[in-house]
């Protein structure tokens, strides 16, 4: 078996049936033998790079399994970092291979060979391991290494660069065989026993008078969305999330929403009334010096469940419990323990106030776009799943998502916020899902990657875009009028931002019946939001001070 044989049987191997690339000369033996296993996994070949790596987080993202990506060497494969970044924050297991050709690293010259550079050194720090594969004898060790890792304790993407010349190396079979040592890094898994655990946290809600639960996307992939609705009937206890994790639990009585400084109105007032916080699967990333959040956060009781021991270094509570384990295995035992007993935990008059604060504040906040994005959305297919872009395009699908009790999928950037990834991330999501994609996309994310519309009609994928236009770079032009007294530069058309036809664009592509264009005001901001300095609760608008106050009190 040759090495490129080699890597794309063990691809096989762990279940994955489509990749993402675009050729050239140093990896075209790696596509060869891609082709040669057509009836197992299918290489797509995408318009850019960039796309090609983005379609590969989407189909990790939808998949649950490692993403595969491929480019060229030079501007091929660093036409990839934004998306290996974006991989390493998200933290997806998304496995990026390139080659390259001759090099002598001791060469004091700039480059020895055109578009020669040594990529594993370049994306160190935004993988989860990298590596050069000069010889054909540490290609199975290595690799299977990088697709431990990848999938293993907080995922992230791994990359590989193989030198070109070792493509057609024969493999011996003791080499396939060898074992990898096992350097997972990031995974602590904590000395006690899930039941333990499990014990001492059900003690302390027992104890609490409003506990709530926060939900992170860590628990995406952990059981089914079916099993965790049902997971939350059986507690019967408050949940709040993140905005990335909105649709894990969307549809069951007992989710209220997702907080932030952009999140929803009732979601931050439960978190502000809660005394006891079980977060799990959820970074907890406010800024420490937040004047907001860290305040109120440090007087409560705080439990952390997160598979990142280096995230729970940092002391968030003066009355913290920290466990350092896999949410997934948390929440499987939860599942099966719950699922054998018909008692809960209920606290009747804790979930009164959570339905109280909801009943009061669900139409508040409802602009323009807002109810626009619920009419569209109501109108979808069940079997669709949506992708969310970067801008106030994405805050506001995601507040038209939680106004309309939606039940279906959503796959967004959320840590990186990479404005125009959708589309590249809808395709993967496609190939992972093989249902109907919506793209909800904003009028400048549309231009980034438009390309892609040409892979949309020529494969007649089942990919429908929404582009909320609202002929301006709206949250730059909201950060210019708060920080700079309205000193606009590059967000509309006076001051060098324009957008195109779009439906002539859609014409172009032949894509008029899948591109819908939602026009916005130009002037319609983004609410709610949460100035700096004010109460988690108190948001942007503010709304009646008598209204507040008595919910306040609740």
């Amino acid at each position: 078996m040759t090495v490129s044989e080699f890597v794309i049987d063990e691809i096989i191997k762990l279940g994955i049936t489509d990749c993402f690339g675009v050729p050239g000369g140093v990896i075209l033996k790696l596509l060869y033998a891609l082709d040669d296993r057509k009836d197992e996994i299918e290489p797509h070949l995408t318009y850019h790079e960039q796309t090609a790596g983005f379609a590969a987080l989407g189909y990790a993202q939808a998949s649950g399994k490692l993403g595969f990506a491929y480019a060229t060497r030079g501007p091929g494969i660093s036409n990839m970092f934004s998306a290996i970044a974006e991989a390493y924050q998200e933290s997806l297991p998304v496995l990026f291979i390139t080659a390259h050709g001759e090099r002598n690293e001791k060469n004091k010259v700039r480059f020895l060979g055109n578009q020669e550079m040594n990529v594993a050194i370049m994306v160190k720090d935004i993988t989860k391991f990298s590596a050069n594969i000069d010889n054909e004898e540490d290609v199975a060790s290595v690799f299977r290494k990088a697709c431990r890792l990848a999938l293993t304790g907080r995922k992230g993407p791994v990359l590989l660069d193989f030198s070109s010349s070792i493509w057609t190396k024969k493999i011996l079979i003791s080499e396939q065989k060898k074992r990898i040592e096992d350097n997972t890094q990031g995974h602590a898994v904590y000395e006690k026993n899930i039941d333990n655990i499990l014990n001492e946290i059900t003690e302390a809600i027992s104890f609490a008078n409003r506990p709530l639960l926060l939900i992170g996307d860590g628990l995406r992939h952990s059981v089914s969305k079916e099993q965790l609705v049902e997971l939350a009937e059986k507690m019967q206890l408050p949940i709040v999330s993140s905005r990335g994790s909105l649709d894990l639990l969307s549809g069951s009585r007992y989710y209220y929403g997702y907080i932030g400084s952009h999140g929803i109105r009732y979601s931050n007032f439960i978190l502000s009334k809660s005394d006891l916080l079980v977060s799990i699967g959820n970074r907890m990333a406010y800024s420490p010096n937040s004047s907001s959040f860290a305040p109120m956060i440090k007087k409560k009781q705080l439990i952390r469940i997160d598979i990142d021991e280096s995230e729970l270094s940092r002391n968030l509570s003066d009355n913290e419990t920290t466990y350092c384990c896999d949410a997934k295995v948390i929440i499987q035992s939860v599942y099966k323990r719950i699922s054998k007993s018909s008692s809960n935990i209920t606290k009747v008059e804790w979930i009164d106030v959570c339905n109280e604060l909801k009943r009061k504040l669900v139409d508040e906040d409802c602009g323009e776009a807002v109810n626009k994005i619920c009419d569209f959305i109501s109108n979808q297919s069940l079997n669709s799943s949506f992708v969310c872009d970067v801008g106030n395009n994405e805050f506001w699908f995601c507040h038209a998502y939680e106004k309309t009790n939606c039940k279906k999928m959503v796959y967004q950037s959320k840590s990186f916020g990479t404005l125009g990834a959708s589309i590249g991330r809808a395709i993967g999501v496609y190939y992972a899902t093989h249902n109907e994609v919506i793209c909800i996309i904003g009028d400048h994310g549309f231009q980034y990657n438009i390309q892609e519309l040409q892979y949309i009609y020529q494969h007649n994928l089942p990919i429908k875009i929404m582009i909320l236009n609202n002929h301006c770079s709206k949250m730059i032009a909201d950060h210019e009028a708060n920080l700079f007294s309205g000193r606009y530069i590059h967000v509309d058309s006076s001051n060098g931002y324009t957008t195109p036809d779009f439906r002539a664009i859609s014409k172009a592509y032949k894509l008029s019946n899948q591109i819908y264009e939602l026009k916005v005001d130009t002037n319609h901001s983004l609410y709610p939001n949460l100035p700096k300095g004010r109460e988690m609760q108190d948001m942007e608008p503010r709304i009646n001070r008598e209204k507040y106050m008595r919910l306040n009190e609740l």
